[in-house]
């Protein structure tokens, strides 16, 4: 089984990936190649896809155009100097349904975990859990315990699979762009933080309390091609989203986010979101991706989530 998501519970830790990492979206295929012995970025690549090549989706046929695709694949392969082998692959959160699920108690044996996770997904979603691939992770939380479970069609899964297989390159581990820039974020004393990855089509939330993921909520956006969203109706829609999740945490949880790290994948609505925010939510602290790596800022932006797996 593909792992979703890998030893969440420890974000300062280095786990052992593949030291290529591709990212897919609807409008670009990104990826870059990481040297640990020289603990650094060697090469990285950002290529445009056409519109309608793949059209990211939970339930339906994800790439539209296979040949397009495999050929940007295979340009992108070789700026990073892949012949092949393992890999990592980041794909879009839109594919995927995610949980953080609250238990009294779970069983140690793994089996037995997953009958209980998969029967409440049975009540979750509208799919027999036997064509879901699901990883979780498990985390102890004020007597509790949480599970932070993601799950994706089999079938779609297995699409971008094969799409790699065909150029010599094996998908070992599927990962969520927004569960990756948690290692990049430098929280403060209060643990008390929100991630914003804000996509062409979705934006993404990620709400970290007390150093643990405690609420993830996603919003695509409309996409009608007769009448799609301007980039003002979009930042619009991703200022509600977060003031709304800021708002519901206070309530709820009775802890207040101190500050929100914003990812912006469309340019326009990087620095155009942050003040919004800084108008609604004064008090709220916002912060922009960047790692220690020679990129530009918009290059930064755009590979931080591949950044984020690797370092």
């Amino acid at each position: 089984m593909i792992a979703f998501i890998d030893r969440i519970k420890d974000y300062l830790s280095a786990p052992v990936f593949p030291p290529a990492v591709f990212h897919l979206t609807r409008t670009c295929l990104s990826g870059i190649h990481y040297s640990k012995k020289e603990k650094k970025v060697t090469a990285h690549f950002i290529l445009p896809l056409m519109t309608g090549i793949l059209e990211p989706s939970f339930d339906k046929k994800n790439i539209q155009n296979a040949a397009a695709l495999e050929k940007t694949l295979r340009e992108g392969k070789a700026k990073l100097g892949q012949d092949g082998g393992a890999v990592t692959l980041l794909i879009p959160e839109i594919c995927l349904r995610v949980f953080v699920l609250t238990f009294d108690s779970l069983p140690s044996s793994p089996a037995e975990r997953e009958e209980i996770l998969r029967w409440r997904l049975n009540k979750l979603v509208p799919f027999k859990s036997a064509d879901m691939r699901i990883s979780y992770d498990v985390l102890k939380s004020n007597g509790q315990v949480k599970v932070l479970l993601a799950l994706a069609r089999a079938d779609v899964v297995r699409e971008y699979e094969n799409l790699f297989s065909r150029l010599g390159l094996k998908v070992r581990t599927i990962g969520m762009p927004v569960l990756n820039l948690v290692g990049l974020v430098r929280f403060e004393k209060s643990g008390h933080a929100m991630i914003v990855n804000i996509e062409e089509d979705y934006v993404s939330l990620l709400a970290v309390l007390d150093g643990e993921v405690s609420l993830y909520r996603f919003k695509p956006f409309l996409q009608d091609s007769q009448n799609p969203m301007s980039p003002l109706q979009k930042m619009d829609q991703v200022v509600n989203e977060i003031e709304n999740t800021v708002h519901f945490i206070e309530d709820h949880e009775k802890k207040k986010i101190g500050v929100v790290w914003v990812r912006a994948a469309v340019q326009r609505l990087d620095g155009g979101t942050a003040s919004a925010l800084k108008e609604r939510l004064p008090s709220l602290k916002v912060a922009e991706f960047s790692a220690p790596l020679p990129l530009r800022s918009q290059d930064q932006q755009l590979l931080s989530p591949l950044i984020g797996q690797v370092l």
